[in-house]
């Protein structure tokens, strides 16, 4: 025995609760009506309303009163992003807006500068030059540190020939004491001793010289000297650390953190100006214009509305025992209560996945995007939907009024006409819509279903509505 869900069968005992109280059909009472088993297509769809709206629209006012100065576009204009559809007169704004444009122009500039390439080009050149010049600081911070300790001063060999100089310098200044003292007891302008005191002191100076020299390749630093050292090789390599993060920050583009702070320069410049112009914020078509040349305008008062017709859709919900059914991309049939002679074709863009808050039904939001539009459809118009949600080529399909329920079996069953009569048949349904019904099984192709239509057995509407 087949089993059908409680949906399907409350549906079914409606129908043929409205099918008993709506009284025959004059036309067929006394007679059968029959209908012949056959093969062909069903479709099965979701209906919803909506009306036509535009990709994109916007309504556009100033912020601020204000008499307007100029007017740039007409219904049905083309506009693009950023045109100046109207401005208000300078004169009649308040003075601390009366700057905005410069303001705006400079802020322009000041982006333009920063994200030239050129610019950016020539600031990286100059900052790896930088980093050169800091990596060979401290190199050289680095070696005067390494040259200065005790041991690395100088080479042995070095140190070897300084001692040989100091060596020599000591006996040169041994024989200019001894020359000297020789003479040391005469008279202090007596030439011989002046020209002995000459020689000596002279020999003191270079064997003092070289001794220092000796001492200096032998020695090490003082604390004080270690200190300067250790601090010039520490800001050498400061000084490098922040010519590598710039180079880094170049190399990724222009400064960031400028680059920030110039946009937002621009943004909060042009939020100013843009209180005395309104702008177009998309490409479009200008829908309409309230004021003209000479108007006074109050804040936030519509002056003009712009659309992008390029692309147009309707909003619609489905009810919750539909939604399960709806998919992305399936073909849509659009008709319009104001253009009954046309169909549009659409398809499901986009869905829901939580119901509106409306109502005490659950109901999914889906937005149908139009693939054509006849150029005498305009935005607001109300229209019909029908989404074609599956669709069987081959289906062995009867009316729905054939179609009975037994609560007591909890069957679905069709008469059918046979050589001795007619005959009680069990059905199970698959596809179904409004008028038709798919014969999953039960039946076969060229038998025929009838029923009796008389004042005692009214005609049934079926549980899905309509005749057949």
């Amino acid at each position: 025995m087949a089993k059908y869900s409680r949906v399907l069968i409350a549906a079914l005992v409606t129908g043929l609760l409205v099918s008993a109280c709506s009284g025959p059909d004059p036309a067929v009472v006394g007679t059968s009506r029959t209908a012949t088993v056959s093969r062909q297509p069903i479709e099965v769809r979701v209906s919803g309303t909506g009306q036509i709206e535009a990709l994109a629209q916007a309504a556009l006012g100033f912020p601020v009163q204000g008499i307007v100065g100029q007017v740039n576009v007409e219904v049905g204009d083309q506009v693009g992003p950023g045109d100046i559809l109207m401005s208000l007169d300078l004169a009649s704004l308040d003075p601390s807006l009366l700057s905005a444009e410069a303001d705006l122009i400079q802020a322009e500039l000041s982006l333009e500068e920063l994200t030239d390439e050129n610019n950016w080009l020539a600031d990286l050149a100059e900052a790896r030059k930088a980093l050169a010049q800091a990596q060979e600081a401290l190199e050289d911070a680095e070696y005067l540190r390494r040259v200065r300790q005790q041991g690395y001063r100088a080479s042995e060999g070095t140190i070897d020939a300084a001692e040989a100089r100091l060596l020599l310098a000591q006996n040169s200044y041994d024989r200019a004491k001894g020359a000297y003292d020789r003479l040391s007891g005469r008279p202090s302008d007596d030439e011989a001793r002046a020209i002995a005191l000459t020689n000596l002191e002279a020999a003191r100076q270079s064997r003092d010289s070289a001794l220092r020299t000796v001492n200096w390749y032998k020695g090490s630093p003082s604390d004080v000297e270690q200190a300067q050292l250790e601090a010039d090789v520490a800001l050498a390599e400061a000084n490098l650390a922040k010519a590598q993060e710039l180079v880094e920050v170049l190399e990724q583009g222009p400064d960031p953190v400028q680059l920030a702070l110039a946009e937002a320069r621009l943004r909060a410049a042009r939020a100013r100006y843009q209180q005395s112009h309104l702008t177009a914020p998309f490409e479009g078509t200008i829908l309409s214009v309230t004021y003209a040349v000479g108007d006074s305008v109050g804040p936030g008062q519509v002056a003009v509305q712009v659309a992008d017709l390029t692309s147009m859709h309707v909003e619609t919900v489905v009810d919750e025992l539909d939604i399960a059914s709806v998919e992305l991309g399936q073909p849509v049939e659009v008709t319009l209560d104001a253009l009954p002679d046309i169909t549009l074709q659409g398809m499901v863009a986009e869905i829901a996945l939580a119901p509106s808050a409306v109502g005490t039904a659950a109901e999914y939001p889906l937005v149908v995007e139009l693939i054509d539009v006849d150029p005498r459809a305009r935005i607001g118009m109300t229209v019909a939907l029908e989404i074609l949600v599956e669709r069987k080529e081959n289906a062995l399909v009867v009316p729905n009024w054939a179609l009975r329920f037994d609560s007591e079996a909890n069957q679905i069953y069709v008469t059918i006409e046979t050589a001795g009569g007619v005959e009680r048949r069990q059905v199970e349904l698959g596809l179904r819509n409004e008028s038709e019904s798919e014969i999953v099984s039960g039946l076969e192709p060229g038998q025929v279903v009838t029923i009796a239509v008389t004042p005692e057995a009214p005609s049934f509407a079926g549980p899905f509505g309509g005749g057949g």
